[in-house]
């Protein structure tokens, strides 16, 4: 493609203007420099089908496992899980050093990767939106300057990577961009990124007459490729989807928990049953409940000690909400609505969430903050009862203490075989049924975030150890099953069907309220709450104060001990 590209802009003459050759080219040049080149071609094809060969050759004497297939990460991926997340309290030092210091040198400063895939430049009207926005001005770049903003003035160095579903981003379109960031932000740009593939093959050969299909729905999976590309360069990768406003704040609480999450693993390390242990834990109980699915542990874990192996399969996790807009007769503002939220009756929200004035403990300003006129289809100077998420329930939700510094946390929906247990908010028979299975891989209740964040150390324990078929291309491996774009969606690749549905990963979010503020993150498009049923929305302010009671009803199980 870069050869094709150059040959192009040459017999264009475009590379005049940029002095790569001289403005006069004439006829017996330009064939000698194609011929050159062509025969350049031919070579590195030829080494690269030989390679192929050789290398398919000897395929079968390497392990079926798939781990044994994945491809390694610059040669240094033989210590990836003893790495683990190693790296987390030197870049949460650096995070920290970067705010106190004025004019942090380069050595001292966080580089951070900020890399936003967008699929279309204006709005095409579908998913209650109108047909012809401007998307790209009024919806993606203000939050990404938010984000963007948001680190530098912390003296972090930041770089933006756009993976664009479009074809072309046009010169003054990228100059508003860039002269949208501050100083010193580097932007780099990836067009017309969407993959092409043959439609519903699902792992069979094409028919005779199929022509390729551009895969939409998979420019999810491109930041992948870039993110392999960039990870010796950066400290700390920020991937989201192009409406998801992400802060320096979510990035330091973010730091902040995973660096609890590995004291709780040095602890484990350091007590001679390689667990770690709350500092007053409750009396052994009997009986314990048995799990009715493939999970190692019943719906009754509270504050049981915990394997070092287990820590290292937890992760900080987040919530996608946004703001309820104030147009006229906006259905989720109707009498009653929200207030008649699921599961209600079975877990009423703890009175201990909210103020004395009936107000929630927790505040929109980490995550909502907008001033008026708002910008896009934000809603100015949110109240926190305008704050719904949809993603998740409690019903898929459970709570467990661990030892400090991470203390009591909500544990989000994880798939059986991964779980390494906590207290489910349905233990015993809360939802009205003996023995009711829990909630695991459920499109509608796993808690999509549209995306993750996580070091350098991070990724790669995500490839090397944490996901089946690993995280990074060539997804060759028998995981994939021979076809890894036509079986998953955006969703598996935007950071949660994949991350928390298959890797073996449990994603906590503390529920200390000044925390639990900085893990919901604002879909700025704001237009799932027009578009989704009433039945599936809740305010946050009341999601907390179920998973408050929740909380309130394992700690009334151990005081019975």
């Amino acid at each position: 493609r870069l050869l094709i590209d150059n040959y192009s802009r040459l017999l264009q003459g475009g590379y005049s203007s940029n002095n790569y050759l001289p403005t006069a080219v004439n006829n017996e040049t330009m064939k000698l420099l194609l011929t050159r080149h062509l025969f350049l071609l031919a070579t590195i094809a030829g080494f690269c089908t030989l390679y192929c060969c050789i290398t398919n050759s000897g395929a079968d004497a390497i392990t079926k496992e798939d781990h044994g297939r994945r491809r390694r990460l610059q040669g240094k991926d033989d210590d990836a899980e003893d790495r683990w997340f190693n790296d987390v309290p030197r870049i949460h030092s650096l995070a920290m050093q970067s705010t106190s210091s004025s004019a942090p040198s380069h050595d001292q400063q966080l580089r951070v990767l900020l890399i936003v895939t967008s699929l279309v430049e204006y709005d095409k009207g579908t998913r209650g939106t109108k047909r012809g926005y401007d998307r790209l001005q009024y919806v993606v770049l203000p939050q990404l300057v938010d984000s963007v903003s948001s680190m530098t003035s912390r003296g972090w160095h930041v770089d933006v990577y756009l993976v664009l579903g479009y074809a072309h981003l046009a010169p003054d379109r990228r100059q508003m961009i860039q002269r949208s960031f501050p100083e010193g932000v580097g932007l780099e740009v990836w067009e017309d990124a969407i993959p092409l593939h043959y439609a519903n093959t699902f792992n069979k050969r094409p028919k005779a007459d199929q022509s390729l299909k551009m895969a939409d729905h998979a420019l999810s999976r491109q930041h992948r490729f870039v993110l392999r590309d960039k990870l010796p360069f950066y400290d700390f990768f920020v991937c989201f989807e192009d409406d998801m406003r992400v802060t320096a704040d979510h990035v330091i609480n973010f730091l902040e928990l995973s660096s609890g999450i590995q004291h709780l693993h040095n602890q484990a390390l350091s007590n001679s049953d390689h667990h770690a242990h709350v500092s007053d834990p409750s009396p052994p109980r009997s009986p314990r409940h048995k799990p009715n699915d493939g999970a190692l542990f019943g719906n009754d874990v509270i504050d049981d000690p915990v394997q070092a192996e287990h820590v290292k399969r937890l992760f900080p996790g987040f919530l996608r909400v946004e703001v309820l807009d104030r147009q006229p007769d906006h259905p989720l503002r109707r009498p009653g609505v929200l207030d008649n939220h699921g599961f209600v009756k079975e877990i009423p929200p703890s009175t201990n969430a909210f103020t004395s004035n009936g107000e929630s403990m927790l505040k929109p300003t980490n995550c909502c903050a907008e001033d008026d006129p708002p910008r896009g289809k934000t809603t100015p100077h949110p109240k926190m009862d305008e704050l719904i998420l949809w993603e998740t329930n409690i019903q898929a939700t459970g709570v467990r203490k661990y030892a400090d510094p991470v203390g009591w946390v909500a544990a989000m929906p994880v798939e059986d075989r991964s779980d390494v247990g906590s207290y489910w908010s349905g233990y015993p028979n809360v939802y009205g049924k003996e023995n009711v299975k829990r909630p695991r891989r459920i499109d509608a209740t796993i808690g999509n975030q549209a995306g993750f964040m996580a070091t350098r150390s991070q990724i790669e324990y995500f490839h090397n150890v944490a996901c089946p078929g690993g995280f990074f291309p060539p997804y060759d491996s028998q995981h994939w099953k021979g076809d890894s774009l036509q079986r998953h969606s955006v969703e598996f690749w935007s950071g949660g069907f994949q991350l928390f549905g298959q890797c073996f990963l449990n994603r906590i979010l503390s529920l200390d309220p000044k925390k639990f503020e900085r893990q919901l993150i604002y879909h700025v498009s704001n237009n799932k709450q027009r578009t989704i049923a009433a039945k599936k929305v809740i305010r946050v302010g009341d999601f907390y104060g179920q998973i408050m009671k929740v909380k309130e009803r394992a700690e009334e199980l151990i005081r019975q001990f």
